[in-house]
């Protein structure tokens, strides 16, 4: 062989190993799905390291917006054909309006394991027109917290942790005016403020209704005499100062956690802050109040995880998806940092159990209230087409009224706007 023969072989034999090698190279190379969400910057960590850490070839990479941007991200970007979001947090009522929109993945082919592993709620909540578009994640409830010392101060009995003796409406607005008066910043508060999760108990209770009614729910109501009547009292609590005004519902666990309200309707998720604040805080919790001559109603749903359409890793992403929501360990630990009931059934029962230990006397009432309320007062907000419109503007109205307007001009100007809305859909 002469020498200018060898050199070409050689050199072949290294672009063919070069060619191998970088071959390899991109084979091994990760696998990145981007998920978008709503929640607080430690909610997910403990379950994507999990994740990562079992599944070595796919990473994770969160995208953080707040609430109420996250409906418009959705339909700006998912709605255009983006592909660089692979799946995405979904407010379970949204599920039909989101399936219509062909924004969600149709993920019937997991129902029978979803079937198994949650319940016919959780199921009903995520799927629309018979299939399956989102995995439920976590359920939720409404507790009553109240901050023991400033009670204490004002010469009030702690209410009883009894869902049989919950206190009415008008004598927690009584203690909240005794408690104000004897140095409480605030007699109470609603933690979600002008969003109609948290509020819809409140007309739900009254006898108001939900607000929506007819064939597919596409017929507003909530401009009645009694929805009226609620939002007027839910407006007075601000005119009259017992509830703060300019504060956002990010906002307003800070204000309890830092001894500036006496009562507090709030969700559980908040345990996690509230428990680290030790001995400088000392809290419990107690029934959702409800209106006298009325029933006892409680939010619940929550947020469950849908695929986009148009993921590029449609398999990895679905991967995630289940391993954060069916799986017994993946769906536990995606409450480490955010305590919501998870609908993943084995994960709900140690959920409440070490919820439940994790404040002492604080949370004791929790294993037998959150039970309790899910089987009994617990009512889904309006499934259809139109959730989305409705929740905007109603909540735009609340928001109004909490800061001074005419309760029955603005839900006039609402039931008008959802009319419009409406008879685009029917």
């Amino acid at each position: 062989m002469n020498g200018s023969r060898a050199f070409r072989l050689a050199a072949g034999f290294a672009l063919v190993g070069l060619s191998a090698l970088f071959s390899s190279a991109v084979l091994a190379e990760d696998v990145t799905i981007n998920f978008l969400h709503a929640q607080n910057e430690r909610t997910y960590g403990p379950v994507i390291q999990a994740f990562e850490k079992a599944n070595p070839g796919i990473k994770v990479r969160e995208q953080r917006v707040p609430f109420d941007q996250l409906n418009a991200q959705v339909q700006a970007r998912i709605g255009a054909g983006d592909d660089s979001i692979d799946l995405y947090g979904v407010d379970e009522p949204r599920v039909p309006a989101l399936a219509q929109r062909g924004l969600l993945k149709d993920l019937s082919a997991e129902r029978d394991t979803v079937v198994a592993k949650t319940t016919p709620e959780a199921v009903a909540a995520t799927s629309a027109n018979g299939k399956l578009y989102a995995l439920p994640q976590w359920t939720s409830t409404q507790l009553l917290f109240y901050n023991k010392d400033l009670l204490a101060k004002a010469g009030i009995q702690p209410p009883s942790a009894d869902p049989a003796k919950r206190m009415t409406w008008d004598e927690l607005i009584a203690n909240a005016k005794r408690a104000q008066a004897a140095g409480a910043k605030y007699g109470m508060g609603f933690e979600q403020v002008d969003r109609y999760y948290q509020l819809q108990p409140l007309f739900e209770s009254s006898g108001a209704g939900p607000g929506l009614t007819g064939e597919g729910l596409l017929t507003p109501e909530v401009n009645s005499d009694k929805w009226v009547k609620t939002m007027s009292w839910y407006g007075d609590l601000y005119k009259n100062g017992l509830s703060p005004r300019g504060v956002t519902p990010e906002q307003m666990s800070a204000l309890f956690l830092n001894g500036q309200i006496a009562y507090f309707v709030a969700g559980p998720w908040n345990f996690f802050d509230f428990v680290k604040a030790g001995s400088t805080l000392k809290w419990s919790i107690a029934p959702h109040p409800y209106f006298a001559g009325g029933k006892p109603v409680t939010p619940t749903d929550s947020w469950a995880v849908g695929i986009s359409p148009h993921s590029k890793h449609p398999n990895e992403a679905l991967k995630f998806a289940m391993f954060m929501t069916i799986d017994d360990e993946g769906a536990l630990l995606s409450t480490a940092a955010n305590p919501l009931p998870p609908a993943n059934k084995v994960a709900f029962d140690r959920h409440v159990s070490e919820e439940t230990k994790l404040g002492g006397d604080s949370t004791v009432p929790y294993a037998a209230l959150l039970p309790y309320e899910l089987k009994n007062t617990a009512i889904s907000r309006p499934r259809t087409v139109g959730y989305v419109a409705f929740e905007e503007i109603m909540n735009k109205a609340f928001s109004d009224v909490r800061n001074g307007a005419d309760a029955k001009q603005t839900l006039d100007r609402a039931e008008s706007q959802l009319k419009a809305m409406f008879s685009r859909l029917k």
